[in-house]
Parts: C-alpha cells; structure tokens; sequence
C-alpha cells in the first residue's frame, strides 16, 4: 500500500499519535452506542497501513481488530462477531480473493470490503461478483473509507432486521404457507427466496389457482420492505379509467364524482409492495401509462400537475404467455421488459400430485381451525381419486373441491369418495367400454315425443338410466323423425334412432365406407350432446360415463 500517502493523510485528517493504543477506548465506545458503530477487522500484510486505517475508523466509533495475513485474520473471525472485513488483495501467502472466499462459506452474513490497486481493478470487480460489498482502490481518502464501512454497516443491520422480522412473523403466523414437498415447489420456495431481498421486478406466471399471489405475498414478507404495505389490484377487473384512478389517485373535481382528493396505490404501497394480477388484461392505453411511473419513478394523480415520487416494488402475474401477446401486438415490448426483469414459471397441481396428500390436510386443518372443531381426516381411495383428477383450476379448485366435501363429512370422520365431487370421484369409463355398458340411453324410440317432455325432471331426480324419459321436447324437434309405423296387427314395430347416422346406404352388393373408432366416437359423443340439447350433464348421462370424461373428450375435439 501506499503507505507514506497514508500516513499524511491519516495524520491530517485525524491528528493522531503514533503511541495511541489499538484498541477503541472509553469514549470511543461511548461513540459506539451513539453512532451505531460496528466491529472491524482489518487484513493487510502492511502493519503502518493497517494500523492507519485502524485509527481512522475508530475515531468513527468502531472497534477493529487487525491481522497481518489472511490466515490469521481467519483464525480472528472464528474468534470474534465482526460485521465487516476490510482486506488487501494482494498479500503474500493467502491474498485477498481467497480471504473473500472463505469468509463467504464460514460466515456469509459478513460484508467483506477489498483494497486494491489501480492495476487490479479488474480483480476488485470480480471479487464483487463473489459477494464481496464494494472495493477500496489506491490511493484512497480516509473519508472514503469512513463512507463505505458505513454502507456495509447499514446494509448488514438490514438485513438482521430483516430476519429477526421474519422470525417474528413466522411465530405470528403471518408468512404466508407455501405448502408441499415436491421438487417443483423446492425449486419455487429456493428461486422466491433469492429474489425477496432484491428489488427487482419479478413476472409470476403460471396458470390460473397456481398461487401467484400467495409467491408475491411470500416475497414480501421475506423483503426489506416488509414493514410496508402489500397491496394487490386485478388489472382485468376494472375499467381503464377506474384503473387509472385506483393506481395513480385523483385530485378533487377530476372527473364527474371526483368530490375529494383520492390517494392511489402507488402513493399507498410507497415502501412496499405493489402486486399487479392480471396484467396481461391491461388496456394497451394504461400499459403506456404504467410505463411512464415505472421509468421516472413518479407520478401524476388524475387530473394532476404535479409530479409525485414514488417507491414500490412491482410484482406482476398473468395466466397468460406474454412473449406471445408481445409479439401479436397486445402488450408492449418496453413494458415487457420492465416488468419481467426476472420471470417466474408456477408449477400447475398435476405435475406435482405428490402434494396433494399435504395440500388435502393442510386445508382440512385450516377449515376446522375457521369453523372451530376437530380437523377431518381423508381416506386413501378419496386421495386416489384426487391425484387422478387434472385439476384445470389447481390449488384453489382442491381447496374448493375439499371444502364442498367437508359440508356433506360428519365431524371428526373421514372424507371418502361419496363425499368428493362426481367428477373426481367417478373417473368414467373408457370410450370403447362405455358404448358397450350402456344399452338403453345410446337408443331413442320412436315412443318418445314432445308429450314425454314433463316427466323429464322426475325421472332426472329419480335417477333413472333411462335417458329416453330424460330427453324434452326440444332436442327430440332437432332429431331425424321416424315415420310412424303402418297400421294393423301384423305391422312391425319402427327401427330404433341410432345416436350416430348410419352411413350412406350404397346399391346392393358394395360394401359400406369404413370409419374409423375414433370418427364414429366423435360422432356418437356430438350427436349425443345435440339430441342433449347442449345439455352436457344429459349428455354424459345418455352415454354412460362421467362429466369430467366428457369434459376431457368434447376439449379433445376442441368443442
């Protein structure tokens, strides 16, 4: 180090003597208590240099321990609390990044502050890649340094604060559970933890019931900006000129019913967080909007003149891909950018259906903790059937779906299959078996008219398989009609209705056109719902099988 450079330096700024002892004194620790000084330790394999700083920020009301070599100065860190290091770079035997290192594995909560020269500003840049706090270069002015461990200082409080604030709130209950125990939702919790201490914006996307706004709730009480509020708006909900009014605030007299001044949520969450859900339902006109804030950090209430600064973190969700809707043309590319600085896929339920069993508990637990009585339990056949159903609505359609079956559960029993929803319990029967296993409701008789119509609902109650009795008047109109049969004693009955059209009857001796299962499937399924009247309850009756079988089928042919 420069050390003669130092030295003058030292003695002008500080006036110290030579004899003053190393060690902080009595009305230094008074200094201490007052500033909120730190404990330092100083690495440097030049004893005037680091005995210069030493003194320097001591006179700042810290205390400092120093070390000739990084080995010894190691062997003080296992010895003593220190905030922050302060270690030269190049130094014989251990140097500078190897100290770094290992102060990143022992004791990563450590701010570590490297010396170096200009020739080895390259080597400080890239031990700030590895955690270090920030780089010293020589010369430098001990006001700079003053500054700098200061920075450290501040920066490492917060963050105790802030886990001494998360262990409160987990005490409390008030951090939000991320329940599960798949790798999916390991990756997710490791991935939110790292982005919570930062500020930069984060794109949470996934489909609907995934939980998007429980990962940004996540996020937020494990940031800085915990204290602060967490605010959550449906970009999708609300008309463009709500929107604007719900965001940005209004001045009195803005618009029509504008009777007093109206602070947004920007104003609102200043400190904390803003959760935009649904962003990618946002009008393209408030997109360029939101853009403005978001690049000047300020804004203007409506009908406003003055430009308000304002500190929110942003967390967006969409259940949609926005690079597509970027590339038709339905949301800005500049916005893009600004809101997805990191994007964040949400696993759905079926690609981790090893936590149905802790999902199902879990929201057990929570309904008997709401409604004050003893948690129910869930049998293995219900949870069977529960990691088989696909879940198009995830987390909140199992919440939902367990919350239904609770109802009809006696207390303290157990959820079973006659307790879960038909379409999770009833997983229907394969095609090919169901058009075998259903004799009566794939035929429609002559018989049934528009007269039958009122003992449709009677017979729907009574649970009859019979879908001939089940059918109105209106479907059986769109129906091919059958010519009534001739009368007399020895006039056979009329053919059945088939559901699918028999082919197109060819001159005698050529054969009939083969269709393939898959068609006359289709068909029979189509055909099925028309004579149903789009009814697809009756229609999945009159084929014997399930609502969800018919739900997943009719998806399938994009109906």
């Amino acid at each position: 180090m420069t050390t003669e450079r130092f030295r003058l330096a030292e003695q002008a700024s500080t006036q110290a003597t030579p004899d003053e002892p190393r060690r902080s004194t009595h009305g230094r620790d008074a200094a201490q208590r007052a500033g909120g000084g730190g404990r330092l330790l100083i690495i440097d394999d030049e004893r005037m240099a680091r005995a210069n700083l030493a003194r320097a920020l001591e006179r700042g009301g810290h205390q400092s321990a120093q070390a000739g070599s990084g080995e010894e100065g190691l062997k003080l860190l296992a010895e003593q609390d220190i905030d922050v290091v302060i270690t030269d770079i190049a130094m014989a035997g251990m140097n500078g990044m190897e100290v770094l290192k290992a102060v990143r594995s022992s004791k990563p909560d450590v701010e570590v502050i490297m010396v170096t020269g200009y020739p080895m500003i390259e080597s400080a840049v890239e031990a700030m890649r590895l955690g270090a706090f920030h780089y010293l270069a020589k010369p430098y002015s001990l006001e700079e340094a003053r500054i700098l461990v200061a920075r450290a200082l501040e920066k490492r409080r917060l963050r105790q604060q802030v886990v001494q604030m998360r262990a409160q709130l987990e005490a409390s209950g008030s951090v939000p559970e991320m329940v599960g125990a798949s790798p999916a939702m390991g990756g997710l919790r490791q991935a939110l933890m790292r982005l919570a201490p930062t500020d930069v914006a984060v794109l949470l996307q996934g489909e609907t019931g995934t939980g998007k706004e429980l990962a940004a709730r996540t996020m937020h009480a494990q940031s800085q900006r915990a204290r602060r509020r967490f605010l959550a708006i449906n970009c999708g909900a609300l008309s463009p000129e709500l929107l604007e009014s719900e965001l940005f605030g209004h001045e009195q007299g803005a618009f029509s019913g504008a009777v007093r001044r109206k602070e947004g949520l920007f104003e609102a969450a200043s400190g904390g967080t803003l959760f935009l859900d649904e962003i990618g339902e946002m009008p393209a006109g408030m997109q360029v909007k939101l853009l403005r804030v978001l690049q000047e950090q300020t804004l203007r209430r409506v009908g406003g003149t003055v430009d308000i600064p304002v500190d929110v973190r942003i967390i967006a969700a969409t259940n949609r891909n926005l690079k597509e809707e970027v590339e038709a043309g339905r949301f800005r590319r500049d916005l893009y950018y600004r809101i997805a600085v990191v994007t964040q896929e949400l696993p759905p339920l079926r690609s981790r259906v090893e936590d149905i069993p802790m999902l199902a508990r879990f929201f057990l637990a929570r309904l008997a903790e709401q409604g004050g009585a003893a948690p129910l339990d869930i049998d293995e056949a219900a949870l069977d059937a529960l990691r088989l159903y696909p879940f198009p609505g995830n987390v909140r359609e199992l919440a939902n779906i367990l919350e239904r079956a609770a109802v009809f559960c006696p207390p303290g029993g157990s959820i079973g299959l006659s307790h879960l929803s038909p379409e999770v319990s009833e997983p229907g029967l394969q095609p090919s078996t169901a058009a075998s296993a259903a004799p009566a409701p794939t035929i429609l008789h002559p018989s049934t008219t528009a007269s039958a119509a009122p003992a449709a609902p009677a017979a729907m109650k009574a649970g009859q398989a019979d879908a001939t009795s089940a059918i109105t008047a209106a479907p059986m109109a769109s129906a091919t009609p059958v010519p009534p049969a001739p009368p007399g004693p020895q006039a056979s009955p009329a053919p059945p209705l088939p559901l699918v059209p028999s082919a197109p009857q060819h001159e005698q001796g050529q054969d009939l056109p083969l269709v393939s299962l898959a068609e006359m499937e289709k068909q029979h399924i189509l055909r099925a719902l028309e004579l149903a009247g789009d009814n697809r309850t009756l229609a999945a009756d009159m084929l014997g099988i399930s609502r969800s079988s018919l739900w997943r089928k009719l998806r399938e042919y994009g109906v």
